[in-house]
């Protein structure tokens, strides 16, 4: 339309279907864009247009279909490009023992196109905002605490849901940044792992501090109230106990 000069149409009571489309009045008439399953809830067959739509989501594209209450008089595909970090982000999460689950509103044979290369272990396609949420609450019982990473609208439910829930900081929505307990500040999936595994080091640094703190304490107590120290050696040796986990919890700052 652009490159053709055509100045784009006002368009009325502009309105999103979550999990859907949209809808919106143009020329007193209400026009759809969505999924085709959104064409199919209103009542209207697609059989004519059927066998491309196949062939197009087999193909790993997403098919938009655009029309009114009574027909269909357009169609739209598109493509998600797999980014090359894409593959390094799963490789290291699958190294660090974790399984991959992915979630998607897309149908099966575009969700399959995308899931192959990249080594899914779980692929749930097809699926509502609600329906992604009662996914989480499944994998949950069936793997245990999960994590979900996100940017769309759609993710938010899911988002605030699971164990843990990640946000695209850059990419992401609003909605999804909120309803996130974590925010990747940078649009690259390769810093999930990085988060996961700065995670895992902190908690064990965490875990060695309170141990070493309990150990001291059953030391010096003791000591005190037995003579064998005088209050000004407990108090020495607690602060420098203090300070070695202190250094201990640097070491963070090392492993990032």
């Amino acid at each position: 339309a652009m490159s053709a000069q055509i100045p784009p149409a006002k368009v009325l009571q502009f309105e999103a279907l979550t999990g859907a489309g949209a809808l919106g009045i143009l020329g007193g008439v209400t026009w759809y864009i969505g999924n085709p399953a959104l064409f199919l809830g209103m009542g209207i067959s697609l059989d004519i247009v059927s066998e491309q739509i196949n062939a197009l989501q087999s193909s790993g594209k997403t098919v938009v279909l655009i029309g009114t209450e009574k027909n269909v008089y357009g169609m739209i595909a598109l493509q998600d490009q797999l980014r090359s970090e894409s593959f390094d982000a799963i490789d290291k999460l699958h190294k660090m023992g974790i399984k991959i689950a992915m979630l998607t509103g897309d149908n099966v044979l575009t969700a399959n196109a995308v899931a192959r290369p990249l080594g899914i272990d779980d692929l749930r396609a097809g699926l509502k905002p609600e329906e992604k949420v009662e996914a989480i609450k499944d994998l949950e019982k069936s793997y245990g605490p999960v994590l979900m990473v996100g940017d769309g609208v759609n993710d938010a439910p899911a988002l605030a849901a699971a164990t843990c829930g990640a946000s695209m900081g850059v990419a992401g929505s609003d909605a999804a940044i909120e309803a996130a307990d974590v925010a990747l500040m940078a649009d690259d999936l390769t810093k999930v792992e990085e988060a996961l595994r700065l995670g895992r080091v902190a908690r064990q640094i965490s875990k060695q501090n309170i141990v070493f703190s309990l150990i001291v304490l059953a030391l010096l107590i003791p000591s005190a109230l037995g003579g064998f120290l005088s209050v000004a050696a407990v108090v020495f040796f607690h602060e420098a106990s203090e300070l070695l986990a202190v250094a201990n919890g640097l070491r963070v700052a090392r492993k990032t």
